[in-house]
């Protein structure tokens, strides 16, 4: 990790966004003038090198800041600060390679965009693909959260990036059975993301610790309430792509979805078979042609459910290993549903890993059938009704959402191009 910490003048400019990456920044850029200033982290000598993001008329230009003590410098020219040398850029034009610089309009960070003094960190509570994960809290409300650290191995563009797929995805949802996004912060190192705490642990956890304690009627429950979640997932147009025990938390006796860093917003998308997954979440069709679908999703949801009723918990075909798995669902294999599961949920089970997967049911469908059995098994329950189960809308806006500009542009210009990239791979 870089020694070299951004200094405090800087840090509170409010067109100051960090390592925000330039695809994101690219959507806030949005008018002749729109200006914003952004760093990198060049791991290979340790430093932060610090830009000015402008769109022209020609396009967005990015022009190195030399920061020095004392100095900021652009070009020919140099100031005490960045905030004096941006300022002297809005009044007296300044030519870098042919092309006349004005600054207009500064863009500030978003509702999203998190600062490290926003929050304090505690004890860590795990690990994840990219970080390290702990318990903390957010300063203006003290509330409990859950942050997210990139670790300094992982701090260069592919790791930032990789952690930005699941912050750009996250910042689109709203509903009790997800787990809530607070926002991200790359206005320093480490990178963090900052999300809802859950203080019951993942589903997996809590199958293992409690065995047969942990009864019928609440493992119906908890299905339902994760098939709410992947409801949500999908009329919003995102495919989950990890679903599974161990990627549901509980927070409060509610079960909410999370771990979204495979997640796609798209309808398909394309795996790269060359490269590790989750065989034993994994929908046999997708070694034909490595495409993920909604009802993909659906058939890792009826592995999940397995989960959900083996007494004591098991990782599903335990006593196979990955290839056998591979080879025993392709030609036709399932596992039985569990002793401790009801009949009708079994049933749903054995839908939602039909071969065909076409047809599987839809997620609607697979969470109204939850539903009603649900309604039998928790009589008294009130939470299998529109608290859980309906979308909660929460359009973002420009204003206080950079996802606004980010997904709802972005996201979707990439999910036109693997539509058409599926095509093409079908000859």
């Amino acid at each position: 990790m870089s020694k070299e910490k951004v200094p405090e003048e800087d840090l509170n400019l409010p067109y100051f966004h960090g390592a925000l990456m330039n695809q994101d920044a690219d959507q806030l850029l949005v008018n002749d003038g729109d200006f914003m200033v952004t760093m990198k982290l060049q791991i290979d000598i340790n430093k932060l090198q610090f830009y000015l993001a402008v769109r022209l008329k020609k396009g967005i230009r990015r022009y190195e800041i030399k920061r020095l003590p004392g100095s900021a410098k652009l070009g020919s020219r140099s100031k005490e600060t960045i905030d004096k040398l941006i300022n002297s850029l809005k009044t007296d034009v300044l030519e870098i390679k042919g092309e006349k610089i004005v600054l207009k309009r500064a863009i500030a960070k978003g509702k999203f965009q998190l600062m490290h003094k926003d929050v304090i960190f505690k004890k860590k509570i795990g690990a994840g693909a990219y970080g390290t994960v702990y318990r903390g809290r957010l300063v203006k409300t003290n509330e409990v959260i859950a942050v997210k650290k990139l670790d300094p191995e992982s701090a260069d563009e592919d790791g930032l990036a990789e952690m930005m797929k699941e912050a750009r995805v996250m910042q689109l949802y709203d509903h009790p059975n997800i787990v809530k996004f607070h926002g991200f912060i790359l206005d320093d190192l480490p990178y963090l993301l900052v999300l809802e705490f859950c203080n019951g642990g993942s589903v997996e956890d809590r199958l293992r610790d409690k065995g047969s304690r942990l009864t019928v009627p609440t493992r119906v429950h908890y299905t339902y309430m994760a098939a709410c979640g992947m409801d949500y997932l999908h009329k919003k147009g995102c495919i989950h792509r990890d679903i599974a025990s161990r990627n549901c938390l509980i927070h409060r006796g509610i079960v909410k979805m999370a771990d979204f860093g495979m997640c796609r917003a798209t309808t398909v998308y394309k795996m790269d078979m060359s490269k590790p997954c989750n065989v034993r979440w994994l929908a046999p069709e997708v070694w034909d042609n490595g495409e993920t679908r909604f009802n993909t999703d659906v058939y890792a949801f009826g592995i999940m459910m397995w989960e959900f009723f083996e007494i004591p918990y098991a990782t599903p075909y335990a006593e196979m290993k990955a290839g056998q798995v591979k080879r025993k669902t392709r030609t036709g294999y399932r596992l039985p549903p569990p002793a401790a599961m009801p009949k009708e949920v079994g049933d749903i089970m054995k839908e939602c890993c039909q071969p065909a997967a076409d047809k599987r049911p839809n997620a609607e469908k697979l969470k109204e059938m939850l539903e009603e059995v649900d309604k039998k098994q928790n009589p008294t329950e009130t939470t299998h009704n529109s608290s859980l189960a309906a979308p909660v809308s929460t359009e973002p806006t420009a204003k206080s959402n950079i996802a606004s500009k980010i997904d709802n542009g972005a996201l979707k210009k990439k999910a036109e191009k693997e539509k058409k990239k599926s095509r093409d791979s079908k000859g």
